[in-house]
């Protein structure tokens, strides 16, 4: 994934924070496994960050399990890919969802992450959060539980992270 090529959603590009948050994306990039080539940015849970996160899924936005991410993406493959194949009009390739995984997982679970970034590079943004599977559950949820992977399937979701990112705290985290 070459994260400088990254088009962001058209909304971050005309507001002037996409260059920003492609700076920080690309300040901490980690191999998503030791034996391959695949990079992902690794993100640091900051307070801006929490509560676009708790928004999201206060709306219903954030999809858990690897099963039933990968089945929503494939879907949503196809349905483009119809879409495209009966119109002339041209469709930019733009992130649109966030694939966002614990640093706690196994390989397996990271070369499955790796398998679904590359299938759906072209809309897809995946991150290594630097927070654990049992943190991430709590944060999520609300309440004790384990969850190593997350999609942010909304538009304006995927911007308000994005955003969070790229904020800057007055102060330091408690």
């Amino acid at each position: 994934m070459n994260l400088s090529d990254l088009r962001f959603p058209r909304e971050l590009e005309t507001e002037g924070t996409a260059e920003t948050i492609r700076r920080v994306l690309l300040f901490h990039t980690v191999k998503l496994l030791p034996e391959s080539d695949f990079v992902v940015s690794r993100v640091e849970i900051k307070n801006p960050l929490k509560i676009a996160l708790g928004q999201a899924r206060l709306r219903g936005r954030i999809r858990c399990g690897f099963e039933a991410i990968a089945g929503k993406l494939e879907s949503e493959r196809k349905g483009i890919a119809g879409v495209r194949g009966r119109s002339d009009t041209p469709y930019g390739n733009r992130i649109s969802r966030l694939l966002l995984f614990s640093n706690d997982g196994a390989g397996r679970l990271y070369r499955h992450i790796e398998q679904i970034l590359k299938i759906h590079s072209s809309r897809l943004l995946g991150c290594l959060l630097n927070i654990s599977s049992g943190a991430f559950g709590r944060l999520i949820m609300g309440k004790d539980c384990k969850i190593k992977i997350i999609l942010v399937e909304h538009k304006d979701d995927v911007c308000n992270i994005l955003r969070a990112l790229a904020v800057v705290p007055d102060k330091p985290e408690e």
